[in-house]
Order: structure tokens, then C-alpha cells, then sequence
């Protein structure tokens, strides 16, 4: 016992010392970085230095459903309630069949375009797959800009929102195809999202074998023929009332214990997973958690653990000590 309890003060001062050091390194970074970006503020707004990306806000929903205010355009399965194993509490799991119902009636009425274009888009599981899957077989719309519509954007974890010809232009400098001959990205799981009647969700789990250089920017990785394969990924593209992409997102890990990426997707997740360089920012590298999160969501809890348990412990008396020594003959 006595044993167990010096060791957790020992740890306690550990932890306590620890997050003290992360707390006050994060000070002193957030005062750097506080500092240097109202600096770059100044001399940005002085010298018209603006990032066109900035002022360019990602597509929203263009056909709104439920966030009209309409809940009642939602169906969910009866007993999925939040408590006594689904018996009360609101219900939980939608109805997708039924919910995609209501709400395609509902976009039909409030966005007459994608009914009067004669494209049978709106929840038609069947017609938008066939136009992600088309898609999909044009290198995304790199091969076919046709597929795009003027105002798409290609809207990635990092990096955009992308014009369609800065996605054009970024895609065939890369020359993916090139360095991975063989890749198969493996998209799968597609279903028209029922409350979003005209974008379509779907999953990939990607190969790619290094057979060819890659181009990244002035850089030119020759070919390792290593095989790695990159996290689950979620992706989905939005089309308008003439069948046309306009937004296409993607590269969201979902799982980022899978894979040969340490949990990146999208080029980043290929170029760290071969081994080609390391990133000189932070959003091309695995995620690692920040100061502030270690200090305060895994030290601090950590004591209070460790001497929950502590005081949990039996605490032995004298007498029953005393018992437990073995009696001389």
C-alpha cells in the first residue's frame, strides 16, 4: 500500500510538472503566433497581400430540407429513443426510405429547375450514381471538365475551395496516373444522401503502388514500386438541375488507425505513406495533439485516475498484518 502511494505521488508530480510545461510553451506559442499573424494582418491590409482563396466561401446546401425549419419532413424508426434500450427518449435512427420521400417532394416544390430540366436527379439513387460513377471514371472531371459545372469547387479537409480550373490545372500537374499506374481507389458504399436530395455519399479505401514519378510542384519523386493503402475515406458530390458537379468533397479519414498513413488522406496521406518528404506545415503531417489537449485532457484526468484508485484500495490494519505473518514453529 505504502509502496503503491509513493509511487503515485511520484507520478502526480510527474503529471502536474508536464502540464505545467505544456501550458506555459502554449502561452508562449499562441503570444508568437498572436504576434506574427497581426503583423502579417497589418502588412497585408497596407500592401492589398489578400489570399483570393480566403474570400471564397465553400458552396452551402442548395437544395435545403429539413434545415428549413422542417422536421417534420424527417421519418425516424419508432423504439430507437435515446433511453430504456429505445423505448423513450426522441427517436434516433431515421427512416432513410421514407424521410427521402418527404423531402423530395418538398425540393421538387420549392426548387422547380431540377423539375422542369427533365434530369430526375432529386433522390434518384440510380441516376446519381451513374453520374458519380462517371465521375469517378474521369479522373474526377480532370479528364472531362465537361462534368463540372463553372462554379464547381473541389473542397478537401486543407486544401480549397478549388475553381473548377484550378482543380483542372492542379490535376494534370500532378499527373497522378503517371506515378500510380495500378491505383484502384475503391469507392463503394454509394447512397443519395436523404436529407440533401441531389449529393451522393460514398467510401474509398485506396492502393497505390509507385511505379512512375510523381510531380509535386518543382519536385519530382522517382518511382519507389512501394504499395501502401490509405485510410477509409468519406467523399461526396453535389449536382445541379443539369446533372453537373458543382462541389465534390473528400479525403476525410474516418478511421486514421487504418492504413499505411498514420491517418492522412488525399496526396498528403500518399506522399507520407511512401516516405517521399516531409511536409514543412502541420496540416501535411499525421495528427498529433496539441499542448493544451495533453495537458488538460490527458494529465490532469490522469491523477485523478490514479488516486481514484489509491483510495479505492483495502487499507490493511495492524492486527491483520500481523495475521498474515507466517507463525514460527
Amino acid at each position: 500500500m505504502l509502496v503503491t502511494y509513493f509511487r503515485t505521488v511520484v507520478s502526480t508530480a510527474g503529471h502536474v510538472s508536464c502540464a505545467c510545461v505544456l501550458f506555459g510553451s502554449n502561452l508562449l506559442i499562441n503570444a508568437i503566433d498572436g504576434t506574427a499573424r497581426s503583423i502579417v494582418k497589418i502588412i497585408s491590409t497596407v500592401t492589398l497581400a489578400r489570399i483570393e482563396q480566403d474570400s471564397r466561401t465553400p458552396h452551402a446546401e442548395r437544395v435545403r430540407t429539413f434545415q428549413d425549419n422542417r422536421d417534420d419532413l424527417i421519418v425516424c424508426r419508432p423504439g430507437t429513443g435515446t433511453c430504456e434500450g429505445g423505448k423513450s427518449g426522441p427517436n434516433q435512427v431515421m427512416d432513410e426510405a421514407e424521410t427521402l420521400k418527404k423531402t423530395v417532394a418538398y425540393a421538387v416544390e420549392k426548387y422547380p429547375d431540377f423539375d422542369n430540366s427533365g434530369s430526375n436527379l432529386l433522390g434518384n439513387e440510380t441516376k446519381l450514381k451513374e453520374l458519380a460513377v462517371n465521375l469517378i471514371c474521369n479522373e474526377l472531371g480532370g479528364d472531362d471538365p465537361t462534368l463540372l459545372s463553372d462554379d464547381f469547387q473541389f473542397v478537401f479537409p486543407v486544401v480549397g475551395p478549388l475553381t473548377k480550373h484550378q482543380f483542372v490545372k492542379a490535376f494534370s500537374e500532378f499527373k497522378i496516373r503517371e506515378a500510380f499506374p495500378t491505383s484502384t481507389a475503391n469507392f463503394y458504399n454509394f447512397r443519395v444522401d436523404p436529407l440533401e436530395p441531389n449529393r451522393i455519399w460514398m467510401m474509398s479505401r485506396g492502393a497505390y503502388e509507385h511505379l512512375g514519378t510523381l510531380v509535386l510542384g518543382p519536385s519530382k519523386f522517382p518511382a519507389t514500386n512501394k504499395r501502401i493503402s490509405l485510410p477509409p475515406q468519406c467523399f461526396s458530390m453535389s449536382f445541379d438541375a443539369q446533372g453537373k458537379c458543382y462541389k465534390l468533397t473528400g479525403g476525410y479519414s474516418v478511421d486514421r488507425s487504418v492504413g499505411d498513413t498514420e491517418g492522412l488522406g488525399g496526396v498528403f496521406g500518399i506522399v507520407h505513406g511512401l516516405g517521399l518528404m516531409k511536409f514543412p506545415f502541420a496540416e501535411g503531417r499525421p495528427w498529433k495533439r496539441s499542448l493544451m489537449w495533453e495537458a488538460f485532457a490527458l494529465r490532469i484526468p490522469q491523477v485523478a485516475d490514479d488516486w481514484k484508485r489509491v483510495l479505492a484500495m483495502p487499507v490493511k490494519s495492524a492486527s491483520s498484518d500481523k495475521e498474515d505473518e507466517p507463525k514460527s514453529q
